[in-house]
Order: C-alpha cells, then structure tokens, then sequence
C-alpha cells in the first residue's frame, strides 16, 4: 500500500505539466489584477501628492517643521494600507472640504492630515 502510495506521488510530481493548467487564478486574470492595483496605487500616489502641493499643504508642513520636498518625496515608500488610508483622508476632505466648518478648523484638519502623512512617512523610511 505504501509502495503503490508512493509511486502514485512520483507519477503525479513527473506529469506535471498535467496539472499545469489546473490554475486557481489564469495568468490574464492575475495581470489584469496586477495592472489595476498598480492603477490604484499610482491614483492614491497622486491624491496625497497633490494635497502635499497645494499652499495649504506647505504651510501646514513648515507649521511642523518638516520638509515638504521631503515629505513628498518619501510618499512613495509608504506601503499600501498606509497609502490607502491616507488616500480615504484626502477624499474626505475633498468631497466635504468645509462641512460647514470656519476656515481655521479646516486648517487645522490639513494640518493633522499633513502630520499624518509626516509621521507615515517617517516610520515607512525608518
């Protein structure tokens, strides 16, 4: 039983190419998922960057003392989840920037937006 075992084993690890086409995932399907998350990752990129780039974004930098040529620069070593969140924070202030808010509380948002993204950073490149 456990010779025929084994030799049942060799035989499945010689035909390999049997198995070959018995993928979970097809190889166009797993690029095409590939492509999109590199999309998303390169749309995140851009939402933190263009808050960084704006006015509001430089002074709440230098409020803090940090680079904001640094800072941007530093962006793309964030991981993933760390971009992703950052980017939901962006789109917030994006779609209700003000909520009703006087412009000092908003200010200070971006502040702690930007200070978020610093500290992010900081620990990314560490």
């Amino acid at each position: 039983m456990k010779r025929s075992l084994a030799l049942a084993a060799a035989a499945a690890l010689l035909s390999g190419s049997a198995f070959a086409q018995d993928h979970l995932l097809g190889h166009e399907t797993a690029q095409s998922r590939l492509a999109a998350a590199a999309a998303e990752r390169r749309h995140e990129l851009a939402a933190v960057d263009r808050v960084l780039a704006s006015p509001e974004g430089a002074r709440a930098a230098s409020s803090i003392g940090a680079d904001i040529a640094d800072v941007r620069a530093s962006i793309p070593a964030l991981s993933d989840d760390e971009l992703a969140d950052l980017s939901v924070r962006v789109a917030a202030l994006d779609s209700d920037p003000v909520a009703g808010l006087d412009k000092d509380i908003k200010l200070l948002l971006e502040i702690f937006l930007i200070v978020a993204i610093v500290i992010l950073v900081l620990r990314a490149v560490d």
